[in-house]
């Protein structure tokens, strides 16, 4: 990598993870931590596409991340998914159907849309927005989804480092958790055509989903529903199966769609190649 090339990458990181790691370690207040801080990780993708390709790389960056062709779909198999899985897992653990009680009073009594905002808006046009399609690049998706996801965990460490990160057990399964999702979302993306709308849709109900099924099983115990520390082994098996039935995806390097930002020339529109969808 030339010393040009690093400027996109050192800017991302400086960003994504100097600012919240300075607010977290050091600002003692929790609206900042959870509105504030995160949010420099969805603005990282942005400098860093500024740093590679000056305005017409931020342009470029901005028409992918963006970008709605095709994405509705990917965006609704994103919300579905996590609640797919968390009502798999209750059944195949013993949860009788019956239980499901419909409580749209209760579903409203949510914060969904706080949700939206403190996670997945804030993040994602930096993990899915630079920093997965700039792995593609060089890697096969299934392992620019475990890069990315990695970087995603280490990331979390300022954060939760008297919580999840105290214990070895406890940041293991958060991370296989995480892994989790990244499998899905590179997926998802790379055929929505790089938009992050379905990252940002998967995060979200990623997020939410053991408070809706809360909801939606208000006779299951709040500590069998599954989360980051529950059912993450059943999760990982599930996307590792997912994998598996899309290994000719998950394992052959794909188009540069990528980082359409980096291209400072006039050929703007990247080549799909003839598995991409």
């Amino acid at each position: 990598m030339t010393r040009s090339s690093m400027a996109g990458p050192l800017t991302f990181v400086l960003v994504a993870f100097g600012i919240p790691w300075i607010g977290w370690l050091f600002v003692q207040n929790e609206d900042l931590s959870i509105w504030l801080f995160p949010l420099f990780a969805s603005i990282a993708g942005f400098a860093a596409a500024f740093a590679d390709g000056g305005t017409q790389g931020l342009v470029a960056f901005c028409q992918r991340v963006f970008g709605v062709l095709s994405v509705p779909r990917y965006v609704l198999v994103a919300v579905l998914i996590p609640l797919a899985l968390g009502f798999s897992y209750l059944f195949t653990t013993g949860v009788p159907v019956s239980s499901v009680v419909l409580s749209p009073a209760a579903m409203l009594s949510l914060s969904l849309g706080a949700a939206l905002v403190t996670g997945p808006l804030a993040e994602e046009f930096g993990w899915r927005g630079y920093v997965q399609p700039a792995l593609l690049r060089r890697l096969a998706p299934f392992w620019a989804a475990l890069v990315t996801g990695l970087i995603w965990w280490a990331w979390h460490c300022a954060l939760y480092r008297d919580s999840v990160f105290a214990a070895p057990a406890s940041a293991l399964r958060f991370l296989t958790y995480l892994e989790t999702w990244s499998i899905f979302a590179v997926f998802l993306v790379q055929r929505a055509r790089g938009s992050v709308w379905p990252a940002v849709a998967l995060h979200w109900a990623a997020n939410t989903h053991p408070d809706i099924l809360r909801v939606l099983l208000p006779s299951v115990d709040g500590g069998s529903l599954p989360g980051g520390s529950t059912g993450w082994l059943f999760y990982l098996a599930a996307a590792c199966a997912f994998t598996v039935v899309n290994r000719g995806f998950y394992f052959t390097r794909q188009a540069d769609i990528a980082v359409p930002h980096a291209r400072a020339n006039n050929s703007p529109k990247p080549t799909l190649s003839r598995g991409e969808a």
